[in-house]
């Protein structure tokens, strides 16, 4: 909910006891003005009576005049409600009466004034639609005028959000504008020195792990091609040597692999991966089938696959890593004479595997260089689950009886931002 919208909200929960306090204030305001206003006319009318009879020694024909009771003496005028009935209505009316007494020709005559006054229920009824009309304009002009108002004053606020929502980590830090109002500027001066130091950090960052990368991979790559030579050129003499040299390329193999999985994990973690396009998925799997067909075919291990085609909006480098890290992952963990099962389709992308007796839980294998039964699984799965984590998608580790491995990858349900739609093969 915005922010004005929370602020029309608040304000009438406020506004509901003080409109019903108005209410209740109107109504007796109305009421006394109506009886202060009714006995000021009858008064009126008394003192114009009074005249005439002084000068006359008669009453006048006014309509006023309820009626006259001969021979009574009121000590003093006295004001009265009653009740009458209204024969066209059928109802009881309220009047408001004025007693008081004439003396003419030695004799006292009692006059009652008669007034019609308006009722308790005619009152609420035109308190009512009082408080609603005016609380109906008030929220008028309120949402126009503050409105009106947020628009002027907030524009800074919103110009800084549209700012936010364009940045981008590798562009340099965005110029915001400027207001006179000391909250915003002082929020913008804020954000730009956060985002300042955060470009900072990441370019820092991004240089230290690029001229690591290169470091590592040139003394790496000396020493890999500095050990072929010598295993190459051994006789069969220095065997011993030889099987130390072996080993040594294997460690620095292996730690090559390792660099170059950590570079684009940092990649990944960075989101420098923005080049996504309509890709079919399908086909990626497809290949990746091939690419694995000659090991599986050496360790006897049945491939079955059953793949719809699927379009998906991605970077297309960061489909394949996905596709063929989970694909390496149950041809890598398995077993010989084992099964891989694929399959495809608008919601999901499943790899069923046989594989080796697991107790532990399965979800620690995401984790960076978790370790199985075999000992390292490197970083494979953590780099796809990163992938899966950029593009909002949802991956699952799952062992049943043991040694039955399901890797299922969920695809979003929304597709609001990221396109998973079927294609025609």
């Amino acid at each position: 909910m915005k922010l004005i919208k929370q602020t029309y909200l608040h304000a009438a929960i406020w506004l509901l006891p003080v409109v019903i306090i108005g209410s209740v204030f109107c109504f007796f305001t109305i009421e006394y003005i109506a009886y202060e206003e009714t006995d000021e006319f009858l008064k009126y009318e008394m003192d114009r009576i009074v005249k005439y009879n002084n000068e006359f020694q008669s009453f006048p024909n006014f309509h006023n005049i309820a009626y006259i009771v001969p021979h009574v003496n009121y000590p003093r005028p006295y004001y009265k409600d009653t009740l009458l009935l209204e024969p066209a209505d059928n109802e009881m009316v309220p009047y408001r009466e004025l007693r008081f007494s004439i003396s003419q020709n030695g004799y006292f005559y009692g006059v009652v004034l008669r007034h019609l006054m308006l009722g308790r229920d005619d009152i609420a009824q035109g308190t009512l639609l009082i408080t609603v009309g005016s609380m109906l304009l008030i929220a008028l002009f309120m949402v126009l005028i503050v409105n009106h108002i947020t628009g002027k004053i907030w524009a800074p606020f919103y110009h800084t959000m549209n700012k936010l929502k364009t940045f981008s980590i590798d562009s340099p830090v965005p110029d915001f504008l400027s207001t006179r109002t000391d909250e915003f500027e002082e929020l913008n001066m804020t954000i730009k020195g956060l985002l300042k130091k955060i470009s900072d950090d990441y370019h820092n960052n991004k240089e230290f792990y690029e001229n690591a990368s290169h470091e590592l991979q040139t003394h790496l790559a000396i020493i890999r091609t500095n050990t072929e030579k010598l295993i190459d050129d051994s006789d069969s003499s220095e065997k011993k040597g030889i099987n130390e040299l072996e080993k040594i390329y294997a460690a620095v193999t292996k730690l090559s692999h390792v660099q170059k999985s950590l570079l684009l994990l940092c990649k990944v973690n960075n989101r420098q991966f923005c080049n996504d396009t309509n890709i079919p998925f399908h086909g990626i799997v497809q290949q990746a089938i091939d690419t694995f067909s000659e090991v599986c075919q050496i360790r006897e291990i049945t491939v079955t696959s059953e793949i719809h085609p699927v379009i998906v909006s991605m970077d297309l480098g960061l489909a394949e890593i996905l596709i063929n890290n989970l694909l390496k992952n149950a041809v890598k963990y398995n077993v010989n004479r084992g099964y891989i099962r694929i399959s495809l389709d608008i919601s999901s992308f499943e790899i069923k595997n046989s594989g080796p007796e697991v107790e532990t839980d399965p979800t620690k294998f995401f984790e960076r260089f978790s370790r199985g039964l075999n000992g390292n699984l490197g970083i494979g799965l953590a780099i796809a689950k990163q992938i899966c984590e950029f593009y909002n998608f949802s991956i699952t580790y799952e062992i049943s009886g043991r040694c039955n491995h399901i890797l299922r990858v969920h695809f979003p349900a929304s597709r609001s931002t990221r396109s998973i739609t079927p294609a025609t093969a």
